[in-house]
């Protein structure tokens, strides 16, 4: 079933627009899938505590299909460890192919991700021009766990799984006020060489700060205890080149993401 139709020349606006500033919380959409089921509501399926895959893919294209079965085996592994944890899609790149061409892609690679057409939309916001783009979501906030996959590499998939691993070993389900940190905050962003994260902490506890790439490489790490109360830390000389980064604060009892891009 359709969601909105667009025209190529509409898409590939969107797509180079957006290009340069992929999201770091994950757009809702309600759909009919191609088999005719639903409605799938993404934001109803993570507030219920799964982790939702999104592979994005093109039918010329082979890396879409190396993807597909990387994540195939990746959602196997995790389903044994989170019995009905895990939810994935697969959405046509644009909003020509019909739900038989997504259909006979899905069969044909054997596929098991829920078929979707017309992801022109979704794929703009995400920031993708190469394929397949990849996004991985999870929790009450929408978040991507990690930054958008444009591309692939079979050892993507190594970094996925432990982000989602990480996700769901936490905690889930709480509204904010319940987080032993809230009001977490970074600026400048975009940024060139610095970043000042600003939050409140309940209690005196360790925290992790862990800043990746868009391949999902962590580029920095460090470690900082919070004081009761507002707490700011600051990060000098990031070093980093231009683009998008994930930022993560990991406690004991949560993680949290932000999205932060650094334009020199």
């Amino acid at each position: 079933m359709k969601i909105k139709t667009l025209s190529v020349f509409t898409a590939l606006l969107l797509l180079f627009s957006v290009k340069s500033s992929a999201q770091m919380t994950a757009m809702d959409f309600t759909i009919t899938d191609c088999n005719g089921s639903g409605p799938h509501h993404l934001y109803s399926d993570l507030n219920s505590g799964k982790v939702v895959i999104i592979e994005y893919f093109m039918t010329s294209c082979s890396p879409c299909i190396v993807a597909g079965n990387a994540l195939e085996s990746m959602k196997t592994k995790l389903l044994q460890q989170y019995p009905g944890k895990i939810k994935a899609y697969a959405f046509g790149f644009n909003n020509s192919y019909s739900c038989g061409t997504v259909n006979n892609w899905v069969t044909t690679n054997s596929i098991t991700s829920i078929p979707s057409d017309s992801g022109a939309t979704q794929v703009a916001y995400y920031g993708g021009m190469g394929m397949p783009t990849i996004i991985i979501a999870g929790g009450i906030n929408h978040q991507l766990l990690g930054a958008p996959y444009v591309g692939f590499t079979v050892s993507d998939t190594t970094q996925m799984a432990a982000n989602i691993r990480s996700f769901l070993s936490q905690p889930q389900n709480v509204s904010e006020h319940q987080l032993s940190l809230s009001g977490l905050s970074i600026y400048p962003n975009p940024t060139e060489d610095q970043v000042h994260i600003s939050f409140v902490a309940k209690t005196i506890i360790p925290i992790q700060i862990s800043i990746y790439d868009i391949t999902g490489r962590i580029v920095r790490e460090q470690n900082h205890i919070t004081i009761p109360g507002s707490n700011t830390i600051n990060l000098h000389e990031l070093d980093l080149a231009n683009g998008n980064y994930t930022i993560r604060f990991k406690t004991d009892s949560e993680v949290l993401y932000r999205r932060l891009s650094v334009i020199q």
